[in-house]
């Protein structure tokens, strides 16, 4: 009987903690919901690992290009037991929303990144780029290192953006309403400060301007 009720457990665990493969077609942007954890790997084929509890409440929606990831209504704010491998050939934006977590498992080569977060979402990259989109709002969390030669930063209402480990030619950074950004770079760095904002410059520019409008404070970092 007791080997009975252990083999029933074991049964019971292994369908709540499933693992599963999902095509998903052709993306270039992902979008990432309700607390979900998620590796971005580059691959040479698009798919989706679902891994962890609940798989089976996932949803995966690709439209126009978008994948979006998310939990299913009755499950919405509940996918921190989820884990999810997303793989990728061509990866142009990354979007973390509702707490998200996202972290790309390899340094992203190409042209030009964009990322994006907000409402408590966190995304952590490595990047050898020529551009860099940034973007954080509300609350949310980027870390970005290795190089890019220009990157636009843009961060509202309590966001941060950890970047003194991505070392770039010219910085524009606009921070307003509140929020912390921490920035490198070697040639230029131009700083717009709206209604608050804490910025750490990195990396000794030659330039530095600043723009500032009611309170904020900009650290150059020796």
């Amino acid at each position: 009987m007791k080997k009975l009720i252990i083999a029933l457990l074991l049964v019971a665990t292994t369908a709540t903690y499933a693992q599963e493969t999902k095509a998903v077609g052709d993306f270039t942007e992902v979008k990432v919901f309700d607390r979900m954890r998620v590796n971005l790997i580059k691959s040479l084929e698009n798919k989706v690992i679902l891994k962890g509890k609940d798989t089976e409440d996932i949803e995966l929606v690709n439209k126009d290009g978008v994948l979006k990831i998310r939990m299913d209504i009755d499950k919405i704010f509940d996918g921190n037991e989820t884990f999810v491998e997303v793989h990728y050939n061509n990866l142009r934006v990354i979007d973390g929303n509702e707490g998200a977590e996202i972290v790309v498992n390899e340094l992203i080569e190409q042209p030009k990144i964009e990322i994006r977060v907000q409402e408590g979402a966190q995304v952590k990259a490595g990047l050898e780029v020529e551009n860099a989109e940034m973007r954080a709002v509300t609350g949310g969390i980027i870390n970005a290192s290795g190089t890019a030669k220009n990157q636009n930063v843009e961060v509202n209402t309590g966001g941060i953006y950890e970047g003194k480990s991505l070392e770039t030619t010219d910085t524009y950074l606009r921070i307003q309403a509140g929020g912390e950004a921490d920035i490198f770079a070697r040639r230029t760095a131009e700083v717009k400060i709206r209604a608050g904002g804490d910025v750490h410059v990195y990396g000794n520019p030659t330039e530095l301007i600043k723009d500032k409008f009611i309170g904020g404070r900009v650290t150059v970092m020796k």
